[in-house]
């Protein structure tokens, strides 16, 4: 990497392009992050007011500075100015123009999602029950039903990465020196430093929906790097199309996140998603043989019934009829 960029870089004049190579350049390996620290640690002491090459702390940094880490030599000399130095989490801020305000989304420009390249164990929950897996770092994820997690054996020291399709409750670590991201096959990233959230990435479903307990994240829209932050107690629903921005609002807990404690919830819940989660909960097929059932909304909360206990229910409120032969069931209307 050029002196000059790097100089540049130091001293708050490099160009946004300037900016991202450098990032680039860093993330590539090792000894280029030590290169860059080693020369950053030379840049602040070149221009601490009254320092000068003769000087005792200086020289001795200078005898020690081998002896020492790159992230040491940044932990030091950000004691010394009082002011926080970072090499890998820089974020780009871009214009938000035309963004829909009343969602209220922040959104800023994310460098390159990580990658992992270790071996990766999967698990896998079927449908009709549910799992709880515990990660390399100690970190905690309950499992839906039909639901998957990939994740390394062990995590490496840069970052901690996982991918999930289906739906599950995480309670990640707190260590904002290690960030956890939870990748998505519906392009969406998270990425956390030590929160409690639920998230929902069907494959099956149209959107993609994160539910925060405590904490903050951000979502990384991976095509263009945009990034939806969320705060405690808001849910945030990203639709598929990728033209969208998603939506965000205040949390509905006990609906979003009851599932972990084997509840299955629905609050004036459309129809069509309603089936998806009976077939998933119960581990059947249902089939409709009347489309108006389609425009059905059901409001109910189960706690261990039987499926034939929950469309006798729906039997009462809503007139549907039903029959099942083995995991096979049809709703119609009587």
């Amino acid at each position: 990497m050029n002196n000059d960029i790097l100089n540049k870089y130091f001293s708050g004049k490099a160009s946004s392009a300037e900016t991202e190579d450098i990032l680039n350049w860093i993330e590539e390996s090792k000894e280029n992050a030590a290169i860059f620290a080693s020369k950053k640690s030379d840049w602040v002491f070149d221009h601490l007011p009254g320092v000068k090459a003769s000087d005792d702390v200086y020289n001795e940094f200078r005898r020690r500075r081998k002896t020492i880490s790159p992230k040491e030599i940044l932990i030091r000399v950000a004691a010394i100015l009082l002011i926080p130095i970072s090499i890998l989490s820089v974020i780009q801020f871009v214009s938000n123009s035309g963004t829909n305000k009343d969602e209220e989304i922040q959104i800023v420009k994310h460098r390159n999602i990580p990658k992992q390249d270790m071996a990766e164990v999967t698990y896998t929950i079927n449908s009709g029950v549910k799992g709880h897996v515990l990660l390399p770092d100690g970190s905690m994820v309950w499992l839906n039903s039909c639901s998957n997690l990939k994740c390394p054996a062990q995590f490496d020291s840069t970052y901690r990465i996982v991918e999930l399709t289906g739906e599950g409750y995480f309670k990640i670590k707190p260590n904002h020196e290690w960030p956890l991201y939870v990748k998505t096959s519906k392009g969406i990233t998270v990425k956390v430093t030590g929160t409690e959230f639920n998230l929902s990435s069907y494959n099956d479903d149209s959107e993609l929906k994160l539910t925060l307990i405590s904490g903050a994240v951000t979502l990384i829209r991976e095509s263009d790097k945009k990034v939806f932050n969320v705060k405690k107690l808001e849910e945030i629903v990203i639709p598929d199309n990728d033209n969208m921005l998603g939506k965000k609002s205040v949390a509905n807990l006990h609906l979003n996140t009851a599932w972990k404690d084997g509840y299955l919830t629905f609050d004036n819940t459309p129809m069509d998603d309603v089936i998806k989660k009976m077939e998933r909960w119960y581990g059947v097929s249902i089939a409709v043989n009347n489309p108006t059932i389609h425009g059905f909304f059901i409001t109910a909360n189960f706690k261990s019934e039987s499926i034939t206990q929950v469309l006798e229910l729906f039997g009462i409120t809503s007139n549907i009829g039903y029959s099942i032969k083995n995991n096979k069931v049809a709703l119609f209307l009587k």
